[in-house]
Parts: C-alpha cells; sequence; structure tokens
C-alpha cells in the first residue's frame, strides 16, 4: 500500500474529486437540455472529473483500498505524493476549463485544435490505463472512464476538426504533442 494514499491532502482531494464530478455532470446535463454550444467544452472536464472519481473514490468504494489509484499506482512502481496529486490533477481545471471555454466563444478552429490536445493527453492516459491493465490481467481503477470516456472524446476530437478543415499533418502533430505531454508528466512523477 502506497504510504500517502490516507494523506489528508490526498482526503481533500478525494472530497475535490466528488464535488467536481457531481458539479460537470449537473453542468453537462443542463447543457445538453438546453441544446448549448458550451456543452462540447465542457464534456473533457465532464471526463475528467469523471475519471478521477472513479480512481480516487468509486474503485476503492467498490473493490477497496487496493484499488485505489495510489496504491495501484505505488505496485506499478509509482510513488506519487499528496503533492503531486494535488498539482497533476488540479492544473487541467485551471488552465484547460478557462481555454475551452474562452476559445470556444472566440474561434472554432482554435478551440479545435484546444479540443484535440487536450483529448490527445486524455487518450494517451486511456492507452497507458489499459496497457498496464491488459498487461497485467488486472483491473487499473481509470480505466472504465478510459473507455467510455477518453477514447470516444478522442476520436469525436479528429473528427471535429477534420470537419472545420484542418489536414491529417496537424491532426497527427497535436495528437502527438498531447501523447508525449501525458508521458511526460509520468516521467517527472517517476524522477522527483
Amino acid at each position: 500500500m502506497s504510504p500517502t494514499f490516507n494523506a489528508p491532502l490526498v482526503l481533500l482531494m478525494q472530497n475535490f474529486f466528488t464535488i467536481s464530478f457531481i458539479v460537470f455532470l449537473g453542468i453537462c446535463v443542463y447543457l445538453y437540455r438546453s441544446k448549448s454550444k458550451y456543452l462540447l467544452a465542457l464534456l473533457p472536464l465532464l471526463a475528467l472529473s469523471t475519471h478521477q472519481f472513479e480512481e480516487y473514490v468509486l474503485s476503492p468504494l467498490l473493490f477497496g483500498d487496493y484499488f485505489h489509484f495510489l496504491n495501484w499506482a505505488y505496485r506499478n512502481g509509482m510513488d506519487i505524493s499528496p503533492l503531486e496529486v494535488t498539482l497533476l490533477n488540479l492544473t487541467p481545471y485551471l488552465i484547460l476549463l478557462p481555454a475551452l471555454v474562452i476559445s470556444r466563444t472566440r474561434s472554432e478552429k482554435i478551440f479545435g485544435i484546444f479540443f484535440l490536445f487536450n483529448n490527445a493527453l486524455t487518450m494517451a492516459n486511456a492507452s497507458f490505463h489499459i496497457g498496464i491493465s491488459t498487461a497485467q490481467n488486472v483491473f487499473s481503477p481509470g480505466m472504465a472512464s478510459s473507455l467510455f470516456f477518453y477514447i470516444p472524446l478522442f476520436v469525436y476530437a479528429i473528427l471535429f476538426n477534420k470537419e472545420n478543415g484542418l489536414s491529417n499533418k496537424p491532426i497527427i502533430a497535436i495528437s502527438l504533442y498531447g501523447f508525449i505531454g501525458h508521458y511526460l508528466l509520468i516521467w517527472l512523477v517517476n524522477i522527483f
């Protein structure tokens, strides 16, 4: 077991993940019912909050502390500190939310680039969870949200950009930047 999975900062973040999941689910239901163009801007944040809720709250609730994300990561060689949990998981809310909402109001093409980059980051996260789970033949906390949110949103981000006239080369480049960004974060966690 990870020595920090019950740290006060981790417990605080678990409360944040639960609240953000409920809030973004409510907002997205409202935006869906009102047929708002901002639904697309907030879907990545609903996916993120669902993923975090699954990793830190739902998986341990259903399967026990053994399947808390920090315990799973610790068994796989990653010792993630409470401060890293906070920084890595709050940063998308502080950067991604404003970028997606502001760009959605200004330009479809700029929004499409942010949307694709974010969904490439999360697609890399999905491949990470699914790959390790498949290789070890054991459930990875975060795998369900990866399958049902991250992969479809990445495919939709590609189609959205194609519809807005972006060619294959920039789509591939932006996707690669997203993948590299995710694995760079994992590398940074492992070396510090």
